[in-house]
């Protein structure tokens, strides 16, 4: 069952005595919806991690190797220039931001999400905060991934400085990345548009059919009724 159909019950049912029954299946629906949805941001992240640790890999093992002199003995190579490894340790400096910055981000949500719920309100303003979480973190997403494309542009330009390749190619390569920049930062913008944003306004809505319906208790007979 979706929220919107959740929607009509509640909206349908007034004070009747369904109001626990509604409210569990809601909550249920809000549970699986909230697993659904930090399903999809733990494997954008865990996709992030993957390539940071990656990149971060390859950067300082280049780096070690040329600091070391094993680049130079390694086929056509050369050594690195001390520009390179300039732009070598930027292009790690890059990385190691980009990670930190999504990791530490992650913990300060989670922190803030740590007190128990039990009860449906409780969990709809989790959910709440957590997905304007995910809109304000995407809020300047192009800046956010301009050190990650940084420094794969440096890395390349210094592999490519070592291997011998014309320094004109260099000119296609940074167009390429800069049209993936704005490419990822689209996809993640419509990512917001379509998934997020409505999530939230959806949430924010029925959190506001909670707090004007009436607590079941307020309806029940006054004990001076009953015959």
């Amino acid at each position: 069952m979706e929220f919107e159909d959740l929607q009509v019950i509640w909206n349908s049912q007034h004070d009747e005595p369904l109001y626990g029954v509604n409210e569990d299946s809601l909550h249920n629906t809000l549970r699986n919806k909230s697993k659904q949805f930090r399903r999809v941001i733990f494997w954008q992240h865990f996709q992030t991690f993957c390539s940071c640790t990656i990149a971060i890999t390859v950067i300082t093992g280049l780096f070690l190797l040329s600091v070391f002199g094993v680049l130079g003995n390694i086929g056509s190579s050369r050594a690195l220039y001390g520009w390179e490894l300039a732009a070598l340790l930027v292009a790690l400096i890059c990385w190691l931001q980009f990670g930190l910055s999504v990791y530490l981000g992650n913990r300060q949500q989670k922190n803030r999400e740590k007190h128990e719920t039990t009860s449906l309100r409780d969990d709809l303003d989790k959910e709440i905060n957590r997905t304007k979480y995910q809109i304000n973190t995407r809020a300047q997403i192009m800046l956010g991934f301009v050190p990650p494309y940084l420094g794969s542009t440096l890395f390349i330009i210094t592999v490519f400085g070592i291997s011998g390749i014309s320094y004109w190619v260099i000119v296609p390569v940074v167009i390429v990345m800069i049209t993936a920049l704005i490419v990822e930062s689209r996809c993640q913008r419509r990512f917001v548009e379509q998934e997020i944003t409505p999530r939230l306004r959806e949430l924010e809505t029925l959190r506001e059919k909670l707090t004007t319906v009436p607590c079941p208790e307020s309806n029940s007979p006054d004990g001076n009724d009953v015959q």
